[in-house]
């Protein structure tokens, strides 16, 4: 015989408040609110992702939201001008990869992001007929394949290699498909020729949607599904839209039954109606979704009706924003830099140690002044003036600093001027300075990580042209000689500790060579890590040896570019609010506690600022519990 549970369901909890370990979809009655209450119900959202290197728009997509790729696109650097620069996007940011062959935009894309291709697109003259050129992308290079069949621009491409189709498209109007195998054959036409179409899913459950129709050029709203023969009418968009963001794009992730339809423009008009609105398909009807920050045409992007991405376009001007889109029933907030209290004076060359919330400033130069020869403690709300360097002359920000706020080992310049001697060792307890074993050997301008009594000193300079490698570690009383860094050069950044440590970026002088120079230090010798994206000098890095980020430096303009780093290999992270190099940072701090105070900064006088920044990271929280309406 059935229970109640059977024949009535679960009975809804009756309780005084919320219970506060709810789960998601979780539902009770509030007796004291008089409210029916479910926990976690689903937000859609779009918000701000990292930027990718050079603004531009027309770049071919393929792979997906978490290892997806960027190839192409036009920069308009000089009238139309056609680009080969390849990004990969890693779900957090983009690192640069092999160029194409044939520079190119308005290309046709499909594939994963270690086994794409990309055909066609226009490369000069603008409007011309496009090409027949194919290239693979094998995750890190690419290779000629198999020439397409007709000249081809503004294509859209679904599925993988060797299973998928690409769609003509043109600057003239095409319902010509055609599918990839290894080779290209000849697939089910369109019911509507067209162009700037939308795709998602596979070869053999293919969707089209949007894009311009002839004669007049307008955008249509018609949606068709392929079954690996041939087409059939779906539901149309809600908005008519062509050069959608998901066409050839970023789409591994979608398919003919969930996918993604966000910005685009709405005529062949001047001035064209850019769109932000944005809808999601379930095989049988489309649904408006919140719109995105920025309207925009010509993108690239995808992702499905719970997950998509936005990538350059646009707007009326170029952009390289990215945009991701959730609808989850948790909040995700995306990592950026936040402005933190400003640091006691304007300096460069500040040293710094500890976390954002007990961080340690030390020294620096005010412009057109002495070393204020000073150090001060942050709490992640204020900084507070703290002990005297001991020598009062020690500047500290030209070197570096190895520790916490509370147990700090720093080396300082103890000459007070030219010619510079740099082997002084200052510990601060968290209170006062005091003298320790002086360094072996005369090194400004070089690197740190670890702790007081376990800390690594690496790389910097003798003179101004007498560049160095040499490696000291710290055990609190003695400093004993390691192998030397690869790479002799000053200005780098450090990051990590004693035994899983971080070298990156710097410079020679002269000649004046910038690094893109990654070392890893395993305890006992260093060994190459990936390349920083850029080569400059005077950065700033915390984090550890798996998970840190490198900010700022000079290229040997300031910027505000921000690095990550997992281990293996480098990716853009959200741009800082102040370019600067030469600030105050804690190499040990993690990632979601690190800082930068002070710098250099470009403009006119004064050269320095004391701005601080916190860096935050990703993060995912629970969506509170809400009312459910009820009559």
């Amino acid at each position: 015989m059935a229970g109640y549970n059977e024949i009535r369901g679960l009975r809804v909890k009756y309780l005084s408040a919320d219970p506060s370990n709810a789960e998601n979809g979780q539902v009770w009655y509030n007796s004291t609110s008089g409210n029916l209450r479910v926990q976690g119900i689903g937000i859609a959202a779009w918000r701000s992702g990292t930027s990718y290197s050079t603004a531009g728009y027309g770049a071919a997509g393929s792979g997906s939201l978490t290892a997806g790729l960027i190839a192409g696109r036009n920069t308009l650097a000089s009238g139309d001008t056609p680009s080969n620069a390849t990004e990969e996007w890693n779900g957090s940011g983009w690192a640069t990869s092999g160029n194409l062959s044939n520079a190119r935009y308005y290309a046709g894309a499909l594939g994963t992001q270690t086994a794409s291709l990309i055909t066609g697109g226009d490369n000069r003259p603008p409007g011309s007929a496009g090409n027949t050129f194919t290239e693979l992308y094998n995750g890190s290079s690419w290779t000629s394949g198999t020439a397409y069949p007709t000249a081809v621009t503004l294509a859209s491409g679904l599925g993988t290699t060797p299973a998928g189709l690409m769609l003509n498209g043109g600057y003239t109007y095409s319902s010509t498909t055609n599918e990839y195998n290894g080779s290209w054959t000849s697939g089910g036409s369109l019911n509507t020729a067209r162009r700037w179409v939308g795709t998602a899913g596979s070869q053999t459950a293919g969707l089209a949607f949007g894009g311009q129709i002839p004669p007049s050029g307008h955008s249509t709203n018609l949606t068709e599904a392929y079954d690996g023969s041939s087409w059939t009418n779906g539901a149309n968009l809600n908005a008519a839209r062509a050069v959608n963001a998901v066409g050839g794009g970023i789409n591994q992730d979608a398919s003919q039954t969930n996918a993604l339809a966000s910005g685009g423009y709405q005529s062949s008009g001047s001035p064209k109606t850019y769109f932000n609105e944005t809808e999601a398909y379930d095989g049988t009807s489309w649904t408006a979704q919140p719109t995105m920050a920025t309207a925009r045409g010509y993108g690239t992007g995808g992702g499905t009706g719970s997950a998509g991405i936005v990538v350059g376009a646009y707007t009326g001007s170029l952009t390289a924003a990215v945009e991701e889109f959730n609808f989850s029933t948790n909040t995700i907030t995306a990592g950026a830099w936040s402005a933190g209290a400003n640091f006691p004076t304007s300096s460069s060359q500040v040293a710094g140690a500890g976390s954002r919330d007990a961080g340690l400033g030390i020294g620096g130069y005010p412009e057109g002044s002495s070393p204020t020869g000073k150090s001060y403690e942050y709490n992640g709300v204020a900084w507070s003036a703290e002990a005297t360097l001991n020598p009062s002359t020690g500047t500290a920000g030209v070197n570096a600093a190895a520790g916490t706020q509370t147990a700090c080992v720093n080396a300082q310049n103890t000459s007070g001027g030219s010619p510079y001697v740099y082997t002084a060792t200052g510990e601060y307890d968290g209170s006062s300075w005091s003298n320790a074993t002086a360094r072996p050997t005369n090194n400004y301008a070089n690197a740190a990580c670890g702790t007081q009594t376990a800390g690594l000193f690496f790389g910097g300079a003798a003179s101004p042209t007498s560049m160095s490698a040499v490696t000291l570690s710290y055990d609190g009383t003695n400093w004993t000689a390691e192998e030397s860094l690869s790479t002799a050069r000053r200005g780098l950044s450090g990051s990590g500790t004693s035994t899983a440590g971080l070298g990156t970026a710097g410079y020679t002088n002269p000649p004046s060579t910038y690094y893109t120079n990654t070392e890893e230090y395993g305890g006992e010798s260093w060994t190459a890590g990936g390349s920083l994206l850029v080569a400059t000098r005077d950065g700033m890095a915390s984090g550890t040896q798996t998970d840190s980020i490198y900010f700022g430096g000079g290229t040997p303009t300031k910027t505000t570019a921000t690095f990550g780093y997992d281990g293996t290999s480098w990716s853009t992270r959200p741009s800082l609010a102040t370019a600067r190099s030469l600030a105050g940072a804690g190499a040990t701090s993690p990632v979601g506690a690190a800082w930068g105070a002070g710098g250099y900064y470009p403009g006119s006088s004064p050269n320095r600022t004391n701005t601080t920044e916190h860096f935050n990271v990703e993060t995912t929280a629970a969506n509170p519990a809400s009312n459910i309406t009820t009559s």
